[in-house]
């Protein structure tokens, strides 16, 4: 488990799945998650959280208020202990609790465990380029942009 100033991110499992969360993943709120584009059900929601448990190459965590509040998730996939990175992906899908800093937070609190307990150097991400917002975190996190083709941006955080 991670904590952070108002946080606590642990491992997501099937029991974090609810219909709350499967909310989440409606259009207006997950218009850039590829996942989200599936219109997945519960039950394909809790299959997709549980192949991801157990893999080493994979840190799947729920964003959770210090109420347990469940409010988002962040999941690093693939973790590559070789090349020393880890591809990132985020979603806060509590409508109350977005542009208030939680990605900021939980992406410097878990790149930096990934750091220090993996060894990990780099983050990587893809991100829509007309998705202003998640651009403007990722800088302000200390992502910079490594390519852009059209629409699609890669960013790269050196840790």
């Amino acid at each position: 488990m991670i904590t952070t100033q108002r946080f606590l991110l642990k491992p997501l499992t099937i029991n974090d799945v609810s219909h709350k969360y499967l909310s989440w993943l409606r259009p207006e709120v997950s218009a850039y998650i590829e996942y989200a584009k599936n219109s997945p059900s519960i039950e394909e929601l809790k299959s997709y959280v549980s192949e991801r448990e157990n893999r080493q190459d994979v840190l799947f965590l729920g964003v959770f208020t210090k109420e347990a509040q469940h409010i988002g998730n962040i999941k690093y996939e693939p973790i590559n202990n070789k090349r020393k990175n880890a591809t990132m992906g985020i979603l806060i899908g509590d409508d109350d609790w977005r542009g208030r800093g939680v990605a900021i937070e939980v992406i410097k609190a878990s790149g930096n465990y990934l750091a220090n307990q993996h060894g990990i150097k780099t983050i990587l991400l893809g991100v829509d380029g007309s998705n202003k917002a998640a651009v403007s975190v990722y800088q302000k996190v200390g992502f910079k942009i490594k390519k852009q083709d059209g629409s699609n941006i890669q960013m790269i955080w050196s840790l």
